[in-house]
């Protein structure tokens, strides 16, 4: 599983993306996909503030399967924030803008929780969520984009 807090690790992983390469599932390019990842990042940056979108009941089972097991994210699962068709359109310039993006972001992460240790931003599928929480979403939810992309 990838571990957002090994930088190092996981950007080197990253430069070996090629815009070419073809998901094993899904339709994104590997652009599409670093910068959902960078968009996702900012949920939980401060940056993105978000609502509920379900009851506090689906909430928690969502978090229960996402933050609790180890079980594989679901293929095909559609966060309500994002389009329920197509693609959205691309915000960077190339790939390697939009990892430069997610370093930021990821940076603008650490930074957010140092100054605000105790907030529990809100991810749209399962509520408030803690820093140790977000790090666990993000550990699953990148590592599921990087197997779309076999780079895991």
């Amino acid at each position: 599983m990838i571990d957002i807090l090994d930088r190092e690790k996981l950007f080197e992983i990253l430069s070996k993306l090629q815009a070419d390469d073809k998901p094993e599932f899904g339709a994104m390019t590997p652009q599409h996909m670093v910068e959902h990842l960078a968009f996702v990042v900012r949920f939980s940056n401060g940056k993105e503030p978000q609502q509920h979108h379900y009851t506090t009941d689906k909430e928690q089972k969502i978090k229960a399967f996402v933050i609790e097991t180890d079980k594989d994210m679901l293929i095909g699962f559609r966060s309500p924030v994002l389009p329920t068709e197509g693609l959205p359109t691309l915000k960077d310039s190339s790939l390697s803008k939009a990892i430069e993006n997610l370093k930021t972001e990821l940076n603008d992460f650490d930074n957010y929780f140092s100054k605000h240790p105790s907030d529990r931003p809100i991810n749209p599928t399962m509520g408030e969520l803690n820093y140790k929480e977000w790090v666990r979403f993000h550990n699953r939810h990148f590592s599921h984009h990087f197997k779309q992309f076999r780079m895991l």
